[in-house]
């Protein structure tokens, strides 16, 4: 593995779990959604999930992919330096 195809691979995978919950939202099923996760955690917050917005949709995919590339850099650094005993080669 290079440490680009470790950074995309974090980026899609995180971006990928939030265009799971744009969909959500897209389709009205975000709320209970919610909601039923918060009973499983025996919680009660006054939560509601806002009006699907495109513009914020794209931002938060686009922000979960940055991120995660960023973690997965991390991860590919931390995990050769493990290995090598030195960090930052």
């Amino acid at each position: 593995m290079t440490i680009v195809r470790t950074s995309l691979m974090g980026g899609l995978c995180l971006a990928g779990f939030h265009l799971l919950w744009v969909l959500l939202v897209f389709l009205g099923w975000a709320q209970p959604f919610i909601d039923f996760v918060l009973q499983l955690h025996m919680m009660d917050l006054p939560l509601t999930v806002q009006p699907f917005q495109l513009s914020r949709a794209v931002g938060l995919v686009g922000l979960a992919f940055l991120a995660g590339c960023f973690y997965g850099w991390l991860f590919y650094l931390l995990g050769k330096s493990s290995s090598t005993g030195r960090f930052l080669q």
